[in-house]
């Protein structure tokens, strides 16, 4: 009976599920890669996005947890003029891909998240799964303006909240298959005040750390031989 408890208890300590940590943003993990619609190129996926200490008051307030994210250092990049227009997608500027890495395989479910951006969000992906489009259908949030052509904060007309609404992020359950191991944002901005704030449900999603091939080999060397104590003992 010792023997069976010790197996069991070895194979939990190989083979659990424990839940990461997702970090919202602010934290670490994210990364993000910047397409310049005037040079048509892609700078690379950068370590170390932008947070700065003060943050656009169209989003929630900056807290200890959740930062405001940008791809630039004051949330505005180089050059272009003019707003962005959310119905021809008019002064887009720059594509980004904000990446979060979990640091682990998440197990079948769904993330959710609640989230403002800057200007438009344009899909979701999946390290293991295509992007989901559109946008709109994972939202859960009351408001009947599309998420995919207006603005993730509060401004009348263009924005998916009217101005003074009091909560200016949209909240997102999406879902995922086992296995995927980063999850990303696509947005397009016109260069001014574009970045992202994203608090997650960490309930919402668990990762599963799967043992190495070298660690299992180990384990079964481990418990052959515990298996072969016990018939020593038993024949002695």
């Amino acid at each position: 009976m010792r023997f069976k408890i010790l197996v069991a208890g070895a194979l939990t300590l190989a083979l659990a599920a424990p839940a990461e940590a997702q970090n919202n943003t602010g934290g670490s993990g994210w990364d993000v890669n910047i397409y310049n619609t005037g040079t048509g190129l892609w700078s690379g996926f950068l370590g170390g996005v932008y947070s700065p200490g003060g943050q656009p008051s169209v989003w929630q307030p900056n807290d200890a947890f959740t930062q405001t994210i940008s791809a630039w250092s004051n949330f505005s990049g180089p050059g272009g003029q003019g707003d962005y227009n959310y119905l021809n997608d008019a002064n887009n500027r720059y594509r980004y891909l904000f990446r979060y890495d979990f640091g682990a395989a998440l197990s079948a479910g769904s993330v959710r998240f609640s989230t403002g951006w800057d200007n438009i969000l344009k899909s979701f992906q999946f390290s293991n799964g295509s992007p989901l489009a559109p946008v709109s259908s994972y939202n859960l949030s009351s408001t009947t303006r599309s998420v995919d052509n207006h603005f993730g904060f509060c401004r009348t007309d263009d924005g998916i909240w009217n101005s003074g609404n009091g909560v200016c992020t949209a909240d997102f359950a999406v879902p995922v298959t086992a296995g995927a191991t980063w999850m990303q944002f696509e947005l397009w901005g016109d260069g001014q005040t574009d970045g992202m704030w994203l608090a997650w449900d960490k309930t919402s999603t668990t990762s599963d750390i799967v043992p190495e091939p070298a660690t299992m080999t180990l384990l079964a060397t481990g418990l052959a031989g515990m298996a072969a104590a016990r018939r020593r003992r038993r024949r002695a």
